[in-house]
């Protein structure tokens, strides 16, 4: 049986880390790379028997990279610190590696998360789910540096999925869900800019209704109660900052002061205008 390096990246996480690590205490290697937090963190990492690596930010594809190198074993598997791997999920990984394996291939994990108390069911497109892989042999495959965000593994042989759910566990309330999204939607956009992907009046409308349906009808949230409501909204909502903030990139940015046609104004034309032919002096 091959062994196994559990890799978790952290930044002042000292509220998740100790469950997060507890749940995967029976890897071979449980390896935490902290990226200098300034609480609790890596003290309780360690103290549950945890290998802390310091590593300045290299972004999010190059910080799990950096784990991949540094792991003492080549079969690794990575999770975020407010994961936790059920045990239904921990038997069907220690299962899986208990047989001949090809390390061509990367095997994907069912991500669930939390919702005001709700386990949500998964709500990503097939496609997306078979990309979700997070364990796989660093010999054959690695993190595409060129995601920005929601890195991916390229890997070059089968997608495998596995059986058992990998909780995401936050406790989000609505105020740090509405900052997540604005902050990975500025992302999103700017990764939508660099491949080319254009903005539209017709994107910004219907891709954020289609995001609705897909989360309250096609996927259940309707059967959710208000949870599923408010998450489908949220989704909803996440859609039209992304496509708006691209389309701004795009068409609009910032403008500080108003066009000719609107007030007459050309910047620095008053500072140095003189008063009874002298400068104008600022006291203070």
């Amino acid at each position: 049986m091959p062994a196994l390096t559990v890799i978790i990246l952290t930044l002042n996480e000292e509220e998740f880390i100790e469950r997060c690590v507890s749940s995967v205490r029976w890897a071979d290697e449980v390896l935490v790379v902290d990226s200098n937090s300034t609480d609790k963190t890596r003290e309780i990492a360690a103290a549950l028997g945890a290998r802390v690596y310091e590593q300045k930010w290299l972004g999010w594809s190059g910080q799990r990279n950096k784990g991949v190198e540094i792991a003492k074993n080549d079969w690794v598997m990575f999770l975020e610190c407010d994961e936790i791997v059920t045990p239904e999920l921990a038997q069907s990984i220690q299962d899986v590696m208990s047989r001949p394996m090809d390390e061509r291939d990367g095997y994907c994990l069912d991500r669930r998360g939390d919702f005001y108390g709700l386990l949500l069911p998964n709500m990503s497109r097939p496609s997306k789910r078979k990309s979700f892989v997070r364990l796989f042999n660093r010999q054959c495959s690695a993190y595409d540096m060129s995601m920005k965000v929601h890195e991916e593994v390229i890997f070059p042989g089968k997608s495998i999925p596995l059986e058992g759910v990998l909780l995401h566990w936050r406790g989000y309330v609505m105020d740090e869900y509405i900052t997540v999204f604005n902050r990975y939607a500025t992302v999103e956009a700017e990764m939508l800019q660099e491949n080319g992907v254009r903005s539209s009046a017709l994107k910004i409308f219907l891709r954020p209704i289609l995001r609705f349906l897909w989360c309250y009808i096609a996927m259940g949230g309707a059967r959710l109660g208000t949870r599923g409501l408010i998450h489908a909204m949220l989704q909803a909502t996440s859609e039209f900052i992304r496509y708006t903030k691209l389309w701004e990139m795009q068409k609009a940015g910032r403008t500080l002061h108003p066009p000719t046609n609107i007030y007459q104004y050309t910047p620095g034309e008053f500072l140095h205008k003189s008063v009874k032919g002298e400068e104008v002096q600022v006291k203070g």
